[in-house]
């Protein structure tokens, strides 16, 4: 054991080498999880500020007569973009973006549709 302590203390580098290493290691994991995880390089949000804003977005456009839930489709498309990389990823935000729209458009619709049978109720109809 004194041997041991001796050549330890003879050969500084073998001790210093493997902690600056683990050091690294351990800035190279959070500048990983900085700007690949939370989007920084790519330039897009957060996941979870993300699917956040995207639910609160679809519930704002959804009407109560017509309300589904896309909360789950998009924490869905957003799992799969994450897992086909930055190219799936692209294409997945595209398709959430594109189903956010149609349930805007859902919710336009059901308004004009509205609307209109209230107009229609108004106008006199000719006998």
């Amino acid at each position: 054991m004194k041997e041991l302590l001796t050549f330890a203390l003879n050969n500084p580098a073998l001790l210093v080498v493997p902690a600056v290493g683990f050091v690294l290691s351990l800035f190279v994991v959070r500048i990983k999880r900085r700007y690949v995880n939370e989007g920084i390089l790519f330039r897009r949000k957060p996941a979870t500020e993300r699917d956040h804003d995207a639910s609160k977005s679809a519930e704002k456009e959804m009407n109560s007569d017509n309300h589904i839930d896309l909360e789950i489709a998009l924490r869905k498309l957003h799992e799969l973009g994450l897992e086909d990389g930055d190219l799936g990823y692209a294409y997945w935000h595209a398709v959430g973006q594109l189903l956010k729209r149609a349930a805007g458009m859902q919710a336009q619709i059901d308004a004009l549709s509205k609307e209109l049978e209230q107009l229609r109720a108004t106008r006199p109809r000719p006998d």
